[in-house]
């Protein structure tokens, strides 16, 4: 039986996806209304590249971005890249790039390949693993549901029982002592 038959983990396993769902929209719009309020941006395909470093060059006049050449094959390419992703190369680095959706002067056009980076710039592919992740906490919920609970486990006891514990003798610890309800009750 899985942990997520509990309720209470299903419920905030639930509230988590979820969670994860509205984060990954809000991303997405706040992406989307930079992209429209922005005049000069242009579409870029997305894309991946393994490149070799060939010379990086400090921009004075940018305080995001400096120009690193890479080598693509046997052509060369002008990337614009976060100042700090800059400063860790080196000429004769061999690394893999992410290229940006779109093209414009205030972000970065291309970013080293990282799990996190595709995840900022692509929040959308996380919703994958959710929407499995949902589907699968629905089949539990189905068949959780369709499992019959286990019966309810009922003791009798008739007045004969109840009428005779009366007349039994105290326990070692009674308070009571000797005295029945009788003596008690005049």
């Amino acid at each position: 039986m899985s942990i997520f038959a509990r309720p209470a983990v299903r419920w905030s396993a639930l509230v988590a996806l979820w969670g994860v769902v509205l984060a990954v929209v809000w991303v997405g719009l706040v992406q989307v209304f930079l992209l429209a309020m922005n005049p000069f941006c242009r579409w870029q395909g997305p894309g991946a590249a393994h490149v070799r470093v060939v010379r990086v060059d400090r921009d004075p006049q940018s305080q995001i971005a400096d120009l690193v050449t890479v080598k693509e094959g046997d052509r060369d390419r002008e990337l614009t890249m976060l100042k700090a992703e800059a400063a860790e190369l080196a000429p004769g680095d061999e690394i893999w790039v992410l290229d940006n959706y779109v093209a414009d002067g205030l972000r970065p056009n291309q970013f080293r390949l990282t799990p996190l980076r595709v995840l900022l710039e692509y929040p959308f592919l996380l919703l994958l693993p959710v929407g499995w992740a949902l589907w699968r906490l629905r089949r539990i919920r189905i068949a959780v549901e369709a499992t019959p609970p286990p019966p309810v486990r009922r003791t009798f006891t008739d007045d004969f029982h109840l009428r005779a514990q009366r007349f039994a003798k105290p326990k070692a610890g009674d308070p009571g002592g000797d005295a029945t309800d009788d003596d008690r009750h005049p």
